[in-house]
């Protein structure tokens, strides 16, 4: 799935504006988090403000990774691949006045709601995945994505039947051969008819 600004990102912003109602690596954790939840701070990023609590575990290594958006950086190997695949469905699956069945969106903001991480995907309240040592979180609120299926509800309840998403995904990973902390991931979305 690949995702870039078309047609229906303001009303998609505006969905989500509504919805604002593994340890990364052995160093010293104390010295690492940029937030401790102390009572009246806060965490800055992306230009907004989010207040610390007690679920708050954001490393600086993690937060100096944020908004570096790879997959829109021109000739960058991610870059590449989202062209491709982008290619491949703008050319495979057309609408009928000949134009991309598919809408893409690469430019989605990292940081979610729980609400949309979680319950929109139907994930349970006691489900392992929503562990604070698996997931990257501002305060108990919001949260850096865990996987860009967190855009779903959003992108479907804006009428959007057929689109891809790409964009940069938050994991607490120890690092190794497999696994990184932040990497990308690439979804796509079709909701068919009960005739087709």
């Amino acid at each position: 799935a690949v995702h870039e600004h078309i047609y229906l990102v303001r009303k998609v912003s505006h969905i989500f504006r509504c919805h604002q109602h593994r340890a990364w690596d052995s160093g010293p954790a104390a010295s690492q988090f940029a937030a401790q939840g102390a009572p009246g701070s806060v965490v800055e990023l992306l230009g907004k403000s989010y207040p610390q609590d007690d679920h708050t575990n954001l490393t600086q290594k993690v937060l100096s990774k944020v908004g570096r958006n790879l997959h829109n950086q021109k000739y960058h190997p991610l870059w590449l691949i989202k062209e491709r695949v982008k290619e491949h469905f703008y050319r495979q699956y057309m609408g009928r006045p000949r134009t991309p069945l598919f809408s893409v969106y690469d430019q989605l903001p990292p940081v979610v709601t729980t609400w949309q991480n979680f319950d929109s995907l139907l994930i349970p309240a006691d489900h392992p995945s929503r562990k604070k040592g698996d997931n990257y979180y501002l305060n108990r609120m919001h949260m850096l994505r865990a996987h860009t299926s967190a855009h779903q509800w959003d992108l479907l309840h804006a009428g959007l039947n057929a689109f891809l998403v790409v964009g940069d995904v938050y994991r607490r990973d120890q690092i190794d051969s497999q696994h990184y902390p932040v990497f990308h991931q690439l979804e796509g979305v079709r909701l068919f008819s009960k005739h087709e």
